[in-house]
């Protein structure tokens, strides 16, 4: 018999201990690394998303020359305004020389539960153009904006023929203490303090909750809370 060289069952064990040791070593980093990176991609999601909703509010809200809702003084999670129409006397279009470059719009903003996950509040923009005819704001006759009736908005979120609607964030939650928990404001008493008519205070909280979102204990994901708030005047003095 010839004698072959090999391994003691002792050293068999110690390997196997060893490469087991190894291998739940390499599974807990990879799993540690893996958490950490979806929870930092949730978190930039998240005020990623908080952000460019404030950027398309900011940026049509500005050029509003009218507010119906909320009305002055008031707040809510709704908000509706008008481009290129009178404040007081609702006639439009109050440039004439706006419209070509400008022409007369009406925004809805609003919330709804998510079509798939009704535990999640997504926000709506409603956009559409007003149309015209040769007269406006000076000249008879005159074209009128009927108010906070005239939104075609019957249902939020919802696809309606000639309107743009866009979910431009999710996860939405009422504002957090100290704003009055609301999404747009124009309350002239603490803590709001919107003391200008032609002004409002936009408060938009996302928050992602991880049973809300199906995740259990043993994922260890944290809570993701964002809030971003600001004031913005719109192009009217009334």
């Amino acid at each position: 018999m010839k004698t072959r060289p090999g391994f003691t069952l002792a050293e068999l064990v110690i390997a196997v201990l060893i490469f087991g040791f190894m291998s739940t070593s390499l599974a807990t980093i990879y799993s540690t690394a893996n958490r950490h990176m979806f929870q930092n991609y949730r978190n930039n999601m998240i005020k990623s998303n908080v952000s460019l909703a404030m950027r398309d509010i900011r940026h049509n809200l500005q050029e509003a020359t009218r507010v119906d809702t909320p009305a002055a003084g008031a707040g809510g999670n709704v908000l509706a305004f008008v481009v290129n129409v009178d404040q007081l006397t609702g006639c439009y279009p109050v440039n004439q020389a706006a419209v070509a470059g400008t022409p007369p719009t009406w925004h809805y903003f609003c919330t709804r539960a998510d079509a798939i996950d009704p535990a999640i509040t997504d926000l709506y923009h409603h956009t559409a153009a007003i149309p015209v005819n040769a007269s406006w704001c000076g000249s008879s006759p005159t074209s009128f904006w009927g108010g906070a009736g005239a939104y075609p908005v019957p249902i939020c979120g919802a696809n309606i023929g000639g309107q743009t609607v866009t979910l431009i964030m999710q996860y939405s939650v009422p504002a957090a203490a100290p704003s009055s928990n609301v999404m747009f404001s124009r309350i002239a008493a603490a803590p709001d303090n919107v003391y200008e008519r032609n002004a409002v205070l936009v408060t938009l909280r996302s928050r992602w909750i991880p049973a809300v979102a199906k995740f259990g204990a043993s994922q260890r994901q944290r809570e993701v809370d964002f809030t971003l708030a600001s004031l913005v005047t719109i192009n009217s003095s009334n």
